[in-house]
This record gives structure tokens, C-alpha cells and sequence, in this order.
């Protein structure tokens, strides 16, 4: 930090002075002229030189303004710029020229950033796919995670929660392992969390999928690497971008819950009696229900003469009272960019502001951002640059807690099962006992949580023998510090006009505070030269470290002094609960690569590391884990030229490499623990305190082993198409699972051991079309682009002899298990056959008995399964895949052909874009969900309108769901009734949705120039606009991972926006 500073002080006279000297003049010549992008827009640096092999050149200005001399009219000006085509215009005695600028068929040339690296897209030889930041730059995004949904094939991101800064989750490929794990994240080539990220600032976003291109990271990168680069400065005079949006968002989904007091009533009875024998509500409430249906001007609130207690018989939706119509956000983003040839820079600001969804007390969220990148040349072989970020997030919400716990997700769970018939208030204005959970909204107390990040980067680059020997270095330092603090009061409630208050929730208060320090060293060398004109070859050696420690803290207390002040001084409460902990981890490596290429045909490239963890027992600390891969580029051989008129590029490749995998391991797990605690014995007038048996730590425990092999394609057609396909599979072998059985007389249990694979089969499509017309004499412009990628999982091993399908199955319990040739997201069930219609027919029909519940399941109205393995009765057998009964694989919840579409438009000043992005197959089973079940899961739950007309009686032979009885859908620690998955409740979780559209309109370069702006773009966008999914109303398929798919959870949103990017 220290010598951060120090540079950082030593660098800024030599900003100043530049600042001060900027406006060199640029030579007049004969042929002058501005050269735009597919958009429209200025393009600097565009390198124009005479034709043939004249010594006259120059390039264009921030402008895309040029000026250069040329002797005769004959004389052609040859126009160039990386990942553009070649454009040659003649002079033809013109003094001004408009030169459009096309992307190059593919991108051929495109440099794309890999590991400590980088390459042109035509020399790779691994699994890689990148965007431009271009991608995300009109687009109005508050998370870069959802950014990318859809964007890269092979890139899954997941988003389990609507909240404002709730983070994106990422998975390259599919399933990782059965102790999870992801892909490594960086950012400018530093592990950065995304949510620490403004979208404004990424210039590229890259994912390196197999273990060949990946290699160089080591264990950290065992299931890919997400490459982020953001935006640096350039050579020209300043460039001020400013870029404003402001959104109106919308919940998207929620469940169709019924209110009419009088259906209610009736649908609660028919559940509530099935059970008890006896209406829930009496005849004089029922018939007032009624009529309040009819005459909802009724009072909802009457007194029962015989209890003098409220009977409520009201029509509230919890949702629509508890949530706000509408939520407002906005975003600032400012830049400033430049240089000399000598110094360049970037600096940024960000603000995101949010508006949470509740509607009495709204939740806020705010990040701010700042980054500041300074490139200096020293001498001609020495540059040393910086990148600096800062990132600060606050969220600060009502406190949701409905009992003592202090997470919000109970909330979620409770205002869908808040009665409707309930109101919020009493006729005298008192909280009723319901409606304490909109109380806890308005006056329950607030929690607070800070995030501050700061991230500093320091490092050099070195080059020798004419830019052939090249050394590299960089230091980065990382300080993550949060802060969560909160309160809560119990809301008073009454039950009567003169009855006792009452209270819920409590009075208390607590604190947590944290700090992570992180720290990342890199040293690496690499020499290239190519030989004879055909040899290419470049080598790579390097050492990595780095370094992560953290201490945590926390209390709570209870009893408030004050309502007013929620705070820990003001609790009495005894004892306070305190606690803390800390850990810290070290990873360092030595990585090396290859890359040979002869004659622009034939690419080779090999790379290893060896990977220290500090993760393992010090006898497996370190790993050793190599890979290759290969190229052949088939469009460049001779026999081929007579087809480049249609197949323009034409590559392929295979690779195979293997990386080790730390991910599985906790701090420390490989030191034995003793146990402690107290005895029920009193001895002495104490409880004496015992020591047990330490747990059995395993000593041969090492690296999970993940290892890929991947052959792709690469063509292009007609400079237009391009396409790039992948197939691959991956293993991951020495899952740390537990081992398998020991003898009971060691007293302890087995310890982890290495005693599992798996394996994963995908593949991955992307499609890209680039292309322009003429309508009424102005350029139309359009891209388009399709993913599509898939994959599966099977365990090929796994210690669970007895193949059970289910864990626990004596225990009956619903939880898969892993077991050998199993499919990861398997649902085993039952097959429906339909409901009986007689009582006749159901005990004509296989004996049901053991699923059964509270009742009878081989009676009219009931589901009826079939009898698959023909019996004569409906088991689970013994729960194994050997004999598992009457059940079988009914559905698998692997996402799979995930696929994202999208099109970029452009004509005069407009452009247009749009993109869908979606799931192709999908299972959802809803579980033990009251959002789903309804009555069915409690009598005492809500109505909602799937269950209106869809339950089964004598008169409604062909309805959807069995007969209305309460406590049959939940898993009550039992294998029974509706709990069970089966066939006709299993829905399909495939979806398509809208997720951008954007319209926008760029003010003509000719009368900006007037006023001094280079740009000035306006436009209107819609994030999450439409789906199509045959899911029940309240679920929404982004969140079916959130809780065990039951819904209960933040709400998604939609956003309707306006915005303003203005350049100077």
C-alpha cells in the first residue's frame, strides 16, 4: 500500500503537466474525411495509408477525423482496424471522403483476452467465447451477472431472488461437483467479485471453458474462468462519456391468490372438515361471508357476542398490501479518458440507486463505484501502470422477522399464508394479529448493511530484443469490509374491543462486522518470435500467490430500553450472545505454456501448472495437472482455395488437459476436532464438562481431479455467417465425499474421503450474422446472433452401496440421493393413472396403503398410481434402484438447451436491439409448497385459484386434483400422499423471455458539432418484459432454486426505462 501510494504521488505531476500541453496540431492534407462504425459513430485510430506501398499514412482522430496527402487522383486509400475488414476507397480528386467501417466476417482477427494473455480468435485452440462490452453498452443493466445471461454460450447464470444487489450465481458447463464449486472471476486479471463491477466500465467479457485454456489459472479455475477487461485509456485528447437512466419497475409475478370472503369460507370448510370432522367456520360466519361476497361494503370486522373476540371475514390480498405497485431506480455514470503516447488514463464514476418493493417502508439499495487505470511509458522497455477501484454498497430494509430468527426469508413464507379473510387493522385502528406483518414493514425496526471494497493494482511490463522478451509483473491488494447492524420491536396487536394487547415478534438489537484482507502476486515471462517466415512460436513461464485472510464478529441482545433506538447499548437482556471467527488461506503455483504455429495452418499449444493449497493435510499439498490442445485451419491449405468464395474460415480443434479442485474443502478440515459440551449429570451442583473422541480425519486426502476433453469447430460463410460448435466431456474424479462404512467399535464416524466421480456430456452452438442494405438510399445495418448449449450428469461413482434413491429411505425422507449411474437432478415418483371415480374401482385397484396419509387412498376422489412392476400393490419397495417399487425416474431438474437470441439494428439515426433468453427443458416438482398446495398442504392455508373448480367430486369427475382434504401435500417427515412427486404434478420448467428491448436515437453528428458534443444518444428499454413458461401464476422460472422451488421469495421484476448517453 505503501508503495502504491508512493507511485501514485510520483505519477501525478506527470499527469498535470501533460494535462496542461494537450492540442498538438495535426498535418493539413489534400484528402480529408470521417470514418464511422456500423452505427454511425466515430471510430479513432483507424490507420489510413496510400496504395501501393506508398510511405504516406496517418490515422483518425478521437473524431474519426483524418487528413492526408495524396499525389494523383488514381491514388486508393487503404483504411484498417483490428476486427474490421479492409476498406479501400479511391481518392479520385475527392477533398472529403465518409468511410463506413465493417466488422471482419467472424472476427478472425480479434484479439481475445486468455490466461496473463492474449490471442488473435484465429489462433485458439481451446474452448473460449467472448463478447465486446458494446454488448452491454446501450443497454440498461444494474447487475453485470444478468448482463451476461444468454450472452455466452456455456455461461449459466442464475439469479435467485429479485432483491436489489442480490448477487448473480455462475456456472460454466453444468454440473461442477456434488460439493458445488464455480468458475474463477476476474477482473482485469485479479479474483473480483461481479456485484463489485459497473457494467459501464467492461469493455470485453471472455469464458474459458476447458482445462486447456484454463490451465495456466490452476485450481481455482477448475470449472472455467470468467474473463472481465475493463475500459482504458487511449492517445487523443479527452473523451467525456456521461450516461444517465432512469426506471420504473414493476413485480413481474405473483401467486393468484382468491379473496372473495365467501369462496374462502367455503373451500376452507371443505378442507377443514375433511380432517376434523367439522366446518372451520361456524354457520352465522359462513353466512356472513356470503353476504359480505355480495355486499362487499359489510363490515370485515364483526364481534362474536359469545368470546367477545374479532371475527374477521374481510377479502385481503397480503401481496398487493405488503407490496408496492411501482419501484423507481436510477444511474449516473460518468468517464473521462485520454493521453499522450507517453501516459494514458481512465477514470470512472458510478451510482445505481433502487427502490425495493414494499410498500409502507420501502427497502433501498445504492452502490457507488469508482476506478481509476494509468498507463505510463518510462523508457521505451519499461511501462508501469495502475488500476485502482473502490466499491460501496448499502442496503438497508425493515426488519421482516416474524419470530425470533433474524432472516427475512420467513417473511416470504408468512405473507402467503397470512388469511385473507384477516385485515391489517381492528375498527379501532389496533394492529390485528395478521396484520403484525405489515406492522413489521411500517414500524417493526430497520437493518443496515455496508459493503465497502477497495482494490489496488500495481504493476510493470518489460520488453527486450525488439518486443520479443516480454517480463510481467503485478501486485494487488484488496480490502473488504461490511458492516450489517439492526433492530427489531414487537408490534402490539389486539384479538377484541376489550381484550388484552398482545405482542409480536421482540425487542431486540444486533451487530456484525467483518474484514477480509486479499492479496495476489504475479510474476510471469514470455518470449515470442516467428522463424523463417512459417515457425511461430512463444513460451510462457510464471509464479502466482496469493493470499486471503478473514475475522468476523458478531452480537445480539434482547429487551430494548427504547423503541426509538435500536441499538446494542440499549439492550438489558442477559446474557448478550457474542461470537467470532476468522480464517485464512494461501494458494501459490508456477505455470507454463506453449504455443507453436507453422505456416498459419497447423496451431499447437501446451501448458501445465503445479498448484499449492493450503486447504490440504502438508503431505498433499501440492498438485501437478497438464493440457494440450491443437488447431488445424483447413481454409488455409491449398486444395481448399477453390471453396473460400463460400466457406471463407474453416478450423478445427480438440483439446484435453486436467486441473485440480480445492473448492470441495473447508478451512482446516483436515485437523481432527475434539468435541465438547456439558453432561445432563449434576455433580458437585455442576455439569461437568466432557471431551469426545476427535472425528477421523482421512491422511491420503487430496485433489478432486476435473479433466476435459473438447473438440470444436470453427467456419465461416459468404463473410457472414459464423458459426463455432463444441462437444465435450468433462470428469470430475475424487469427489470428496463420505468414505465408506467402519466398524462400529471405532466409535466415530467415516471420514471424508476421496470416494466419488462424475461425469458431464455438453455441447455448445453459436451462430452470429452480420450484414447491410440500402432502403431509401441510407444503410440498413443488422447483426444477429443465436446460443445453444447443453449438457448432462451421471455419477459413475459413489459410496452408497445399498443404491438407495432416496436418502434416509427408512426415515422416508424426500431428499435424492446420489447413487452409481444416476443423473444428477433426477425426480423419482409415481405414475398417475388418473383419479378414482368409485369407491368400487379404488378397492378393485392395487393397494395404495403405503403412501398413505391421514387417508384412504383407495377410495373415490383419490389419485390412483400405476402398478409398474405389476404386484398387485403400490410400494416404494425397498428404495433402491435394484427394487425401487412402483416409483420411477419421472423428471430431471437439470436446465437443459439453454439458449439466448438477440438482434442489433441499425438505419439512419435509430438503432434497435432485442434479446430472448430462455430454458428448453426443464422439470419443476413444487414439493411441499402452501404457495402450491394450498389446502391441501394445511386446512388453514389460503385459497388460490388453481384449486377454484379443479377439485375432484362426484360432480366434477374429470378435475385435476384429488378431493379436497387439508394436511395431505406436505412433507411431514413421511413418504405419503401429495408429498409424493408424481407424474401429474410434475411441471415443465422450460421457459422463453424477453429479456431486452431497446429503442434508441442518436441526435445527427452535424449539429452536435455546433454545441461541441461529439454524441448524444436517447433512448427507451425494457428489461424482463414478457416470458412463456407453464409454470403455476406465482413462480417464476429464474427462482425455482430459491428454497426448494416453493416460491417464497423475493419477487422478480420488470423495467420500463429511459436514458441519455452523451459524449464530448
Amino acid at each position: 500500500m505503501k508503495i502504491f501510494y508512493m507511485l501514485k504521488k510520483a505519477s501525478l505531476p506527470v499527469v498535470v503537466v501533460w494535462l496542461l500541453t494537450l492540442g498538438a496540431a495535426y498535418a493539413q492534407s489534400t484528402v480529408t474525411g470521417t470514418v464511422t462504425d456500423e452505427k454511425n459513430q466515430p471510430m479513432p485510430g483507424v490507420t489510413i495509408k496510400v496504395k501501393p506501398g506508398k510511405s504516406a499514412s496517418t490515422s483518425t482522430d478521437e473524431k474519426g477525423h483524418f487528413h492526408i496527402n495524396v499525389k494523383n487522383e488514381n491514388d486508393v486509400l487503404v483504411f484498417s482496424f483490428v476486427g474490421y475488414d479492409i476498406q479501400e476507397v479511391a481518392a479520385k480528386g475527392e477533398a472529403s471522403l465518409n468511410v463506413v467501417m465493417k466488422p471482419a466476417a467472424g472476427n478472425l482477427n480479434e484479439v481475445v483476452v486468455v490466461g496473463y494473455g492474449s490471442q488473435k480468435k484465429v489462433d485458439l485452440t481451446g474452448a473460449v467465447s467472448t463478447i465486446s462490452g458494446e454488448v452491454l453498452e446501450d443497454r440498461p443493466i444494474d447487475n453485470l451477472g444478468r448482463g451476461l445471461q444468454g450472452e455466452l454460450p456455456g455461461l449459466n447464470v442464475t439469479s435467485f431472488s429479485g432483491q436489489p444487489g442480490n448477487p448473480a450465481t455462475f456456472n460454466i458447463r453444468g454440473f461442477t461437483s456434488v460439493n458445488g464449486g464455480g468458475p474463477l472471476i476476474l477482473v482485469d486479471g485479479v479474483e473480483t467479485s461481479l456485484d463489485d463491477i459497473n457494467p459501464n466500465d467492461v469493455a470485453s467479457a471472455t469464458i474459458l471453458k476447458d482445462a486447456a485454456s484454463s490451465a495456466v489459472y490452476g485450481s481455482r479455475a477448475a470449472f472455467g474462468v470468467l474473463l472481465i477487461t475493463t475500459k482504458s485509456g487511449h492517445t487523443g485528447a479527452p473523451k467525456i462519456t456521461y450516461s444517465f437512466n432512469y426506471a420504473i419497475k414493476k413485480i413481474a409475478n405473483l401467486p393468484d391468490i382468491v379473496t372473495d370472503p365467501g369462496t374462502v369460507v367455503d373451500y376452507k370448510n371443505e378442507a377443514y372438515a375433511a380432517y376434523y370432522g367439522s366446518n372451520e367456520y361456524n354457520s352465522t360466519e359462513t353466512a356472513y361471508a356470503q353476504e359480505r361476497s355480495k355486499n362487499p361494503n359489510l363490515p370485515a370486522t364483526i364481534v362474536d357476542p359469545s368470546t367477545g373476540q374479532y371475527d374477521y371475514l374481510g377479502g385481503t390480498n397480503w401481496f398487493k398490501e405488503a407490496y408496492s405497485p411501482t419501484n423507481p431506480s436510477q444511474a449516473h455514470n460518468l468517464s473521462v479518458s485520454g493521453g499522450t503516447d507517453k501516459v494514458t488514463y481512465y477514470f470512472s464514476a458510478g451510482y445505481n440507486s433502487q427502490e425495493g418493493i414494499f410498500r409502507y417502508n420501502p427497502d433501498y439499495y445504492d452502490r457507488y463505484n469508482l476506478r481509476g487505470k494509468l498507463d505510463i511509458e518510462l523508457t521505451k522497455w519499461l511501462h508501469i501502470y495502475t488500476n485502482s477501484a473502490y466499491n460501496r454498497t448499502t442496503y438497508n430494509a425493515p426488519s421482516l422477522w416474524t419470530t425470533s430468527d433474524w432472516t427475512s426469508g420467513n417473511f416470504y413464507h408468512e405473507i402467503g399464508r397470512s388469511n385473507t379473510l384477516d385485515v391489517p387493522k381492528n375498527p379501532d385502528g389496533s394492529w390485528t394479529e395478521n396484520g403484525t406483518i405489515i406492522g413489521f414493514l411500517q414500524q417493526g425496526g430497520r437493518s443496515d448493511t455496508t459493503t465497502n471494497r477497495t482494490q489496488n493494482t500495481i504493476g510493470f511490463n518489460t520488453s527486450f530484443f525488439n518486443n520479443t522478451w516480454r517480463i510481467k509483473g503485478d501486485y494487488t491488494f484488496r480490502s473488504t469490509n461490511n458492516y450489517m447492524q439492526g433492530y427489531q420491536v414487537p408490534i402490539p396487536y389486539e384479538t377484541g374491543p376489550d381484550q388484552t394487547v398482545s405482542y409480536a415478534g421482540h425487542s431486540d438489537a444486533f451487530a456484525e462486522a467483518d474484514n477480509q484482507s486479499y492479496y495476489d502476486i504475479n510474476l510471469y515471462t514470455e518470449y515470442e518470435k516467428t522463424f523463417n517466415e512459417k515457425n511461430y512460436f512463444k513460451a510462457m513461464i510464471g509464479y502466482n500467490q496469493e493470499y486471503n485472510s478473514y475475522s468476523g464478529f458478531s452480537a445480539s441482545n434482547n429487551d430494548l430500553i427504547s423503541n426509538a433506538i435500536g441499538t446494542l447499548n440499549e439492550t438489558t437482556g442477559t446474557p448478550p450472545s457474542v461470537g467470532a471467527n476468522g480464517y485464512q488461506w494461501a494458494l501459490r503455483g508456477a505455470f507454463a505454456r506453449v504455443n507453436y504455429e507453422y505456416d498459419k495452418k497447423y496451431l499447437f499449444e501446451a501448458a501445465a501448472r503445479e498448484d499449492g493449497s493450503s486447504l490440504f493435510p502438508p503431505t498433499q499439498h501440492y498438485g501437478f495437472f497438464p493440457s494440450a490442445s491443437a488447431g488445424w485451419r483447413i481454409s488455409e491449405e491449398p486444395f481448399f482455395k477453390s471453396l473460400l468464395s463460400v466457406v471463407n474460415n474453416l478450423k478445427l480443434r480438440v483439446s484435453y488437459g486436467s486441473l485440480g479442485n480445492d473448492q470441495s474443502l473447508q478451512n482446516y478440515q483436515f485437523i481432527p476436532v475434539l468435541g465438547s459440551g456439558t453432561t445432563s449429570a449434576i455433580l458437585g451442583g455442576t455439569q461437568p464438562t466432557y471431551v469426545s473422541a476427535p472425528n477421523l480425519v482421512s491422511p491420503s486426502l487430496t485433489w478432486e481431479t476435473i479433466t476435459t476433453k473438447n473438440l470444436g469447430i470453427d467456419v465461416t460463410f459468404f463473410k457472414k455467417l459464423n458459426a463455432t460448435f463444441d462437444i465435450y466431456r468433462r470428469y470430475t474424479d475424487n469427489m470428496i465425499t463420505t468414505g465408506f462404512a467402519l466398524p462400529a467399535v471405532l466409535g466415530a464416524a467415516q471420514p471424508q474421503e476421496n470416494a466419488a466421480n462424475l461425469r458431464t456430456d455438453g455441447w455448445e452452438l453459436n451462430l452470429t450474422y452480420n450484414d447491410q442494405t440500402d432502403i431509401a438510399g441510407k444503410p440498413f445495418r443488422f447483426s444477429v446472433h443465436a446460443n445453444v448449449w447443453d449438457n448432462q450428469t451421471v455419477i459413475t461413482k459413489y459410496n452408497n452401496p445399498t443404491d438407495y434413491f432416496l436418502n434416509s429411505i427408512d426415515g422416508e425422507s424426500l431428499a435424492p440421493a446420489y447413487y452409481t449411474g444416476s443423473h444428477v437432478g433426477d425426480i423419482w415418483g409415481l405414475t398417475d393413472v388418473g383419479i378414482f371415480q368409485t369407491n368400487a374401482a379404488a378397492k378393485a385397484a392395487p393397494n395404495q396403503s403405503a403412501f398413505q396419509g391421514y387417508y384412504n387412498l383407495n377410495q373415490a376422489g383419490e389419485m390412483q398410481y400405476k402398478d409398474l412392476n405389476h404386484d398387485g400393490k403400490i410400494t416404494y419397495g425397498n428404495g433402491t434402484v435394484g427394487d425401487p417399487g412402483d416409483m420411477s425416474i419421472i423428471g430431471n431438474t437439470t436446465p437443459r438447451y439453454n439458449f439466448g437470441v438477440g438482434g442489433n439494428f441499425t438505419y439512419d439515426n435509430f438503432d434497435f436491439s432485442i434479446f430472448f433468453q430462455g430454458v428448453g427443458k426443464e422439470s419443476f416438482w413444487p414439493g411441499d409448497s402452501g404457495y402450491y398446495w394450498g389446502m391441501f398442504f394445511a386446512p388453514y392455508e389460503n385459497v388460490y385459484q388453481n384449486i377454484i373448480g379443479t377439485t375432484w367430486t362426484p360432480q366434477n369427475p374429470n378435475a385435476f386434483y384429488p378431493s379436497l382434504k387439508g394436511w395431505r401435500a406436505g412433507d411431514y417427515g413421511d413418504l405419503q400422499d401429495l408429498a409424493v412427486p408424481q407424474t401429474r404434478y410434475i411441471y415443465s420448467a422450460a421457459y422463453i423471455r424477453l429479456k431486452n428491448l431497446t429503442v434508441g436515437y442518436s441526435f445527427p453528428v452535424p449539429a452536435l458539432k455546433k454545441i461541441g458534443v461529439d454524441r448524444i444518444r436517447v433512448y427507451v428499454s425494457g428489461e424482463d418484459l414478457w416470458e412463456s413458461d407453464k409454470l403455476p401464476q406465482g413462480y417464476d422460472p429464474e427462482g425455482l432454486s430459491n428454497t426448494q422451488g416453493t416460491g417464497e421469495l423475493y419477487p422478480f421484476e420488470r423495467a420500463y426505462s429511459f436514458g441519455v448517453d452523451v459524449k464530448f
